[in-house]
C-alpha cells in the first residue's frame, strides 16, 4: 500500500517542522458544497491547525476561462500560485479540509499532477483533529516565503476533457484498435449512475458515460478517513478493476473524483486520469453518448 494520508496524531508531532520552512499545511475548503460539514465544525468558531495555508483552488488554483467550475489551470497559472505560497517540489505536504475528507484529495491530486511527491491528506481532516483536542488557531497561517518553484508535471497523473475520452470509447470499435478496454469509474452515488435519482443541476441528463463502473465516493471511506487497504482492495476488485492499466475516474465536477483516484493510488495504481468537468460536462452535452441502468 503506497501511504497517502496522515494521521492527525502523526501531524501533531511534526508541526515543529514548519518553523524550519520543510513541512507545509495546506488547508482547503469548497464554499458551496453539496454536502454538510460535520457538527463538531459547525458548532466551532473558524479555527485551523496552527499554520495553515490557505490551499484556494476555487479561486487561485484553478483556469478562470471556462464555463465550468473549479477546473484545473495550466501549469503557469498552478506554478505562480504555488510560487506566491512558497511550495517547493522537495516539502513535505499534508493537506486537511473541513469536511473530514470532500475536497482535501482534490488538492492531494493537483499537487500529484504538478509533480509533488510527498504529499498527503489529513486522516478525517479538521473533524478529527477537533475530535482529538489538537491545538488550533483563529486564522490562516502567511507564506513564510515565496518560492521560485519549477513545475515538473507528472505523465501519469492528470486532468483530461470530453476528447480524451470520447476518443477512448471511439478507439474500442475501431478495427485498427489495440485497444481492449477503457477503465471509467464514476464516483457519483448509484442512483445518479443508473440514472435513477435526478441530477442536482438543471438541464443535465441522468446516466452515465459508457463503460463505466460506478464506485461511489464514500463508500471508500468511514468519517472522513479511508477505509482499510483490504477493504479498498476488495471494492476495486469487486468492481473488476485493473490497477495495472489506466483508470480514468469522474463524477459530478472532478471532486469526489479525486477521492477515487487517491484511492486507486493508494492500492498501487501507477496511471490515474481525472475527468476535471466531469457529469457537469458530459451531461450537458446532447451528443455524448450516455447509458443508464447498471
Amino acid at each position: 500500500m503506497t501511504a497517502t494520508t496522515l494521521l492527525c496524531c502523526e501531524l501533531a508531532q511534526k508541526i515543529e517542522l514548519v518553523a524550519n520552512n520543510k513541512l507545509k499545511i495546506l488547508f482547503t475548503t469548497m464554499e458551496n458544497a453539496p454536502t454538510s460539514k460535520p457538527d463538531l465544525v459547525r458548532h466551532s468558531l473558524p479555527c485551523y491547525i496552527p499554520n495553515s495555508l490557505f490551499f484556494d483552488f476555487e479561486n487561485e488554483f484553478v483556469d478562470k476561462n471556462t464555463p465550468f467550475s473549479n477546473m484545473m489551470p495550466s501549469v503557469n497559472v498552478f506554478q505562480s500560485a504555488a510560487r506566491q505560497l512558497g511550495l517547493n517540489l522537495e516539502d513535505e505536504i499534508v493537506v486537511y479540509d473541513d469536511f473530514g475528507n470532500f475536497c482535501a484529495s482534490r488538492a492531494w491530486f493537483m499537487l500529484l499532477a504538478m509533480g509533488f511527491t510527498n504529499v498527503r491528506v489529513l486522516d478525517g481532516g479538521l473533524p478529527e483533529w477537533l475530535n482529538g483536542k489538537h491545538p488550533t488557531q483563529k486564522g490562516l497561517a502567511s507564506p513564510i516565503a515565496t518560492s521560485s518553484i519549477e513545475l515538473k508535471p507528472s505523465a501519469n497523473f492528470g486532468f483530461v476533457g470530453a476528447d480524451y475520452i470520447s476518443n477512448k470509447l471511439s478507439m474500442l470499435v475501431s478495427p485498427k484498435s489495440k485497444t481492449d478496454s477503457i477503465q471509467i469509474i464514476d464516483a457519483r452515488s448509484n442512483g445518479r449512475y443508473t440514472g435513477t435519482e435526478a441530477e442536482p443541476r438543471d438541464n443535465m441528463r441522468s446516466g452515465h458515460i459508457p463503460r463505466s463502473s460506478n464506485i461511489h465516493y464514500a463508500s471508500v471511506q468511514d468519517n472522513g478517513a479511508f477505509k482499510s487497504y483490504n477493504e479498498l482492495g476488495s471494492i476495486f476488485e469487486n468492481k473488476k478493476i485493473d490497477l495495472d492499466n489506466e483508470i480514468v475516474t469522474s463524477c459530478g465536477s472532478g471532486i469526489t473524483a479525486c477521492i477515487i483516484a487517491q484511492a486507486a493510488f493508494s492500492l498501487g495504481a501507477n496511471c490515474i486520469k481525472v475527468y476535471d468537468a466531469s457529469w457537469s460536462e458530459w451531461g450537458s452535452s446532447q451528443t455524448l453518448p450516455i447509458e443508464v441502468g447498471q
